[in-house]
């Protein structure tokens, strides 16, 4: 919980009275998310309200759960899965917490409720109606970014990851209509992925806040390379603002990190993007990564975005850890930060000037507040907390012996990489996955877990690591073709498990044949 005086310099920050709960999330907003698993927000993974269509989404709003988080909020609690946010809070980043996002947010959605006559009626209910719904559902997705992994793109999933589709539980109409109660007072939608112009669910959605709803805005968080005729009827037909994912406003950089993607296709569809915005009134926003890839690029990033009257906001990209910015060792940190700053280009006092120079300073103030060693080390324990999370919330699909993998190698990657002294829970933390992985063992059999842990750090590194020069998915036969050719025993799993994942990433997903393999276990 943060300090009092904190949380008072906190609240005068986000222009709240002393008293207000630290955050409206779960007053205002629902996040449905994979694999049915609903939350009050993107970041908040594991205080779950519940999960769809175990429970309705009448139960998950008005259940137990999320009464808890409301009233630990209240209290200025951030215990329930809001350790991101507090870990900002206490850094001083209040302008990168969601916390303020969704403060400020909810007071401008009141308004707007107000002002489009959509107050919902005065029965006396527990809990206010919903002003916002945020959908990440589906993984469905056409591009493989370097920064991304299967649970957000099928792409990845089937191909770098060679994993089959996740399974989808949001039955389609059912589940439309039981948010049909709720969108008359609905103010705001995102629709995220993937990319929603391949999830065909989102379009029926769209339809039915057409029906009952029109005045309710609908922001597609899209990649920018679908574009026909049916998403233009589509676009054209609701109350929609569109934000690009878009990470360099260069060619050979964009194509480095958007694989996939064609930087010519995307631009030229980014243009109808932002004509129809024009004609809504609405400045079309793009939504950047910054990343160990693109950050010199930065100053001229913001300098093009506001000459092309384009809204830019920085998301904060943890992961993967091999490509975050705020992972670098404190002295490459500070470098990038005094660049940053030095090369802040001089904008004109226009809205969008203005609104995007805020969100520059903000970000080289989120990075400079990451050069405190307190910071690292909570961003250390808010990463491992998340991961945990995500893998057992998001996985369940997979056996509890590739959960353990999972969970050993982002443990071991996120502190063996971290720049510092650690206390000593990390390396408790890590002892801890490891046995709990050395207990799987007597389980299966020794080739079975050996193949197992060979796959998921393939997929692991690549994916929590990050790397620009992937592995090809035939690797993966590659792996069970050296399983059977070899006597594995409980020494060969215990090597290997020693080894640094990047040596062990590179000697087998680099590799190009089953003898390279062979010998590099051999020579263990």
């Amino acid at each position: 919980m943060p300090a009092p005086d904190l949380l008072k310099e906190f609240n005068a920050f986000r222009g709240e009275d002393e008293g207000a709960t630290v955050c409206p999330a779960p007053l205002v907003n629902l996040h449905f998310s994979q694999l049915g698993v609903v939350t009050a927000c993107c970041f908040n993974r594991t205080q779950v309200l519940g999960v769809y269509p175990k429970n309705s989404v009448r139960e998950i709003w008005e259940g137990a759960a999320a009464a808890e988080l409301r009233e630990a909020l209240a209290r200025g609690d951030l215990s329930k899965g809001c350790e991101k946010c507090l870990q900002q809070i206490e850094a001083r980043d209040f302008g990168g917490s969601h916390a303020v996002f969704y403060s400020r947010h909810a007071r401008i959605m009141a308004d707007r409720r107000s002002e489009l006559g959509m107050v919902p009626p005065a029965d006396g209910s527990v809990t206010p109606l919903p002003m916002k719904l945020e959908f990440n559902i589906h993984n469905a997705c056409n591009l493989q970014c370097v920064m991304c992994h299967g649970l957000a793109s099928s792409a990845i999933r089937t191909r770098r990851e060679a994993l089959g589709a996740m399974p989808n539980p949001y039955d389609d109409e059912l589940f439309v209509d039981q948010l049909a109660p709720y969108l008359p007072y609905v103010v705001e939608t995102d629709f995220m992925g993937g990319e929603p112009f391949l999830i065909p669910l989102y379009q029926r959605i769209w339809a039915r806040i057409g029906e009952v709803n029109p005045k309710t805005r609908v922001c597609i968080l899209t990649n920018a390379t679908i574009l026909d005729d049916r998403i233009k009827k589509i676009l054209e037909s609701i109350n929609c603002w569109i934000h690009v994912s878009i990470d360099s406003f260069r060619k050979e950089t964009y194509e480095t990190i958007r694989r996939g993607a064609s930087f010519d296709e995307v631009m030229a569809n980014a243009k109808y993007f932002h004509a129809l915005m024009r004609q809504r009134g609405l400045p079309i926003l793009w939504r950047l990564c910054p990343m160990r890839l693109n950050w010199h690029e930065l100053p001229d990033t913001l300098q093009y975005c506001t000459d092309h009257e384009i809204a830019l906001f920085y998301n904060q990209l943890d992961s993967p850890i091999g490509l975050s910015l705020t992972t670098l060792p404190a002295a490459e940190l500070a470098h990038v930060a005094d660049t940053l700053e030095k090369q802040e280009p001089r904008l004109p006092a226009t809205p969008i000037g203005l609104e995007n120079l805020r969100n520059y300073r903000e970000l080289v103030a989120r990075l400079r507040g990451f050069l405190q060693p307190e910071n690292r080390i909570a961003g250390l324990r808010s990463r491992l907390d998340t991961a945990r999370a995500v893998v057992s919330h998001y996985s369940s699909v997979e056996d509890r012996l590739s959960q353990a993998v999972k969970n050993y190698l982002i443990t071991r990657l996120n502190v063996e990489d971290a720049d510092g002294e650690l206390p000593v829970e990390f390396a408790e933390r890590v002892d801890q996955v490891r046995l709990i992985l050395a207990g799987l063992r007597h389980e299966v059999s020794s080739s079975h877990f050996l193949s197992t842990y060979l796959k998921e750090l393939i997929r692991t590194y690549s994916g929590v690591w990050g790397v620009v020069g992937t592995h090809d998915t035939d690797v993966f036969r590659r792996i069970d073709e050296l399983v059977a050719s070899v006597t594995a025993n409980g020494d060969d799993w215990d090597r290997v498990m020693r080894q640094p994942p990047k040596g062990v990433y590179e000697a087998i997903g680099l590799t190009l044949s089953v003898d390279g393999m062979r010998r590099w276990l051999a020579d263990l």
